[in-house]
């Protein structure tokens, strides 16, 4: 396998929805199970895919954001150049913010699928984050930082250093622009951001599960202390 990582492109979009369903199923996903539980999903299609559509729109949307970075992992040694994994990068606003990308980065957030979605816990997951954004950053909350919303790695292909090729990009980029990168870490992900050197900054209990946000701060990358 040899992996290349780019910026991702409309066309691209399709198959990343694809593979965030397989990445982050709910069988498999806990985060998914609550926002998406199984009770809900329609018998006539597979577990998971009700949802296909919503995450069309939503990357789409993030895509075209200015204040986003959308990035790919291809496996070049497939016939196809199989994209095999993802990562969704909030950048940093800066304070130069204009109206027409407030409402591009608000856009950002498709509208749900109702009938298949627990509305109630997505409301909760999204505040446990916005509290710990404004607890860890103020009222300016993720404006001056990388934030990793997503990375997504195909279960076919998990364990080759993707993860780390995806993280790895963001890192890369934040430290050359004096940027802190900071996220929220599931028991599963964890690990791979302690290697890299996050470090913890509170755990957050999500509906029963321990998860963690995480921060690395230039100055470690550097080996400088501000």
């Amino acid at each position: 396998m040899a992996i290349v990582i780019r910026k991702a492109t409309e066309q691209d979009i399709p198959h990343i929805a694809a593979l965030a369903g397989r990445a982050f199923h709910p069988t498999t996903d806990w985060l998914t199970r609550q926002i998406f539980p199984l009770h809900l999903q329609p018998n006539n299609i597979p577990d998971g895919e009700a949802a296909l559509p919503w995450r069309i729109s939503r990357k789409t949307a993030i895509l075209r954001s200015p204040n986003t970075a959308s990035i790919v992992a291809i496996d070049t040694s497939a016939p196809d150049n199989q994209i095999v994994g993802f990562a969704l990068w909030d950048l940093p606003a800066g304070d130069e913010e204009t109206k027409q990308q407030q409402q591009m980065v608000t856009a950002a957030e498709a509208e749900l699928p109702a009938a298949v979605t627990d509305l109630k816990a997505y409301a909760e997951l999204q505040a446990i984050l916005k509290e710990d954004c404004r607890a860890t950053f103020g009222d300016r909350e993720l404006k001056d930082v990388w934030h990793l919303d997503f990375i997504g790695v195909d279960p076919k292909h998990q364990r080759k250093g993707i993860g780390k090729a995806l993280l790895s990009w963001g890192v890369e980029q934040a430290t050359k622009a004096g940027r802190d990168c900071y996220l929220m870490a599931t028991p599963q992900g964890r690990p791979l951001y302690e290697a890299a050197g996050f470090e913890v900054v509170r755990p957050l209990d999500m509906f029963g599960v321990m998860h963690h946000s995480m921060i690395l701060r230039t100055k470690h990358v550097n080996g400088t202390r501000a």
